[in-house]
């Protein structure tokens, strides 16, 4: 019996792991300063209406 427990637990452990390894993962692979590149904030020269 104690060693489901101790299977269980290292199973659940092992799939904690994992999520946390996966989710560090995505975070370091996206780049927040590529949106600013991409499409960068409009500055005040650019939103007036010149006529």
């Amino acid at each position: 019996m104690l060693n489901w427990w101790l299977a269980t637990i290292s199973l659940c452990g092992f799939l904690v792991i994992s999520i946390i390894l996966v989710l560090y993962g995505l975070k370091a692979a996206i780049n927040a300063e590529d949106s600013y590149r991409v499409d960068p904030l409009p500055t005040e020269d650019h939103s007036k209406n010149k006529k």
